[in-house]
């Protein structure tokens, strides 16, 4: 890093952690953690290198951080009330970080996720976990989620042309999602 980029490089402990779990968030965003090199998480966080080492230990351990806010994030979410509409805010990245994460069974976050959605939504509706449109409803919820998270961007280059803007879209998609709902 050149003394230029040191004067401008983030400082201070929470400050090093913070950045560099929220630039783990980003680039997962954009590609899988395996594509990303530690030193290109350092540079995208403002800091140097061996502070991975420092703080984390690894560059998968800032991943793992960083895969374990957004899975909390969105549990969150979905703990507050059952089933949402899709998530059309600019929080939605936190679905695209989980469509390029690359899992092995014994630690997948998305089951996770997954479990804690239907059983919030199976207390929520008084409904037992083994309803088979409860499900249903949980399987849909969620790839609509996942799959706008993961490709909002790509939905609204495609549908820029026919004059598809931004806000009203997420809007619309947010009021269908919940009609779904109210039609199973």
């Amino acid at each position: 890093m050149s003394a230029a980029e040191e004067s401008k490089s983030t400082r201070g402990p929470e400050a090093v952690r913070r950045a560099l779990i929220d630039s783990a968030k980003t680039l997962m965003g954009m590609r899988s953690p395996r594509q990303v090199s530690g030193r290109e998480l350092a540079q995208h966080a403002g800091v140097n290198y061996g502070l991975i080492h420092h703080y984390f230990g690894t560059k998968d351990n800032v991943f793992a951080e960083a895969v374990g806010e957004a899975t909390e994030s969105m549990a969150e979410r979905w703990d507050a009330g059952g089933m949402l509409p899709v998530n059309t805010t600019d929080d939605a990245m936190s679905y695209r970080t989980f469509a390029k994460l690359e899992v092995d069974d014994s630690e997948n976050p998305i089951r996770d996720l997954v479990n804690r959605i239907l059983a919030g939504q199976a207390q929520s509706t008084g409904r037992p976990n083994t309803d088979q449109e409860l499900l249903a409803e949980v399987a849909i919820t969620t790839a609509l989620q996942f799959g706008w998270g993961a490709f909002e961007a790509e939905i609204l280059g495609a549908l820029e042309e026919f004059g598809a803007e931004q806000d009203s879209l997420r809007r619309r998609v947010a009021e269908l999602s919940l009609r779904l709902q109210d039609d199973s």
